[in-house]
C-alpha cells in the first residue's frame, strides 16, 4: 500500500525478508508529518518485532517536525524490541543528523540490500545504534 498527498509526498510500504522497508518521496515537513506518520504506521505493524528501513533517497528536505516524527518512529520500534535502519539518506541530510546530534541516535545505512542485510544479523550484532 502507498499513498500520495496534496503537497506531493509519497510512499510505500514493501517487504524484503523480515523487515518492512517504507520508500518516502518529497520533502519531510510539517505538512508532509500526517501522511509520513501513516506510512511508518503501516511499516511498524507488518510483523513483531517490527525491523523498519526508512529510504530516504528520494528526501531533499527535512525540518524539525520530520526529525520528531523519525524519533517517534524509532521509539516506537524499540518499544516493541525492533529495529528501525535508515537508509539512502541525501548529504543534506546526513549532515543534519550530525549537527543535531540525531547520527548517534539513528543507525544508517548507505543501500537499502545493506540495511536488510545488518536487520538480519542477530540483535546483540547489530551495533550501538539500538
Amino acid at each position: 500500500m502507498g499513498s500520495v498527498d496534496r503537497t506531493g509526498f509519497s510512499w510505500v510500504v514493501t517487504q524484503s525478508d523480515d523487515a518492512a522497508i517504507l520508500s518516502v518521496a518529497g520533502d519531510l515537513d510539517l505538512a508532509a508529518v500526517p501522511e509520513f506518520r501513516r506510512g511508518l504506521t503501516e511499516a511498524m505493524s507488518g510483523q513483531a518485532p517490527p525491523l523498519v528501513i526508512v529510504d530516504l533517497g528520494a528526501v531533499d528536505f527535512c525540518d524539525s517536525s520530520g526529525l520528531n516524527t523519525l524519533i517517534w518512529a524509532a521509539n516506537a520500534v524499540e518499544s516493541d524490541k525492533g529495529h528501525l535502519v535508515l537508509s539512502r539518506l541525501h548529504p543534506r541530510l546526513t549532515r543534519l543528523l550530525r549537527i543535531t546530534g540525531l547520527n548517534r541516535r539513528f543507525h544508517t545505512c548507505e543501500t537499502v540490500v545493506e540495511a536488510t542485510a545488518m536487520l538480519s544479523l542477530p540483535s546483540g550484532l547489530i551495533g550501538n545504534g539500538f
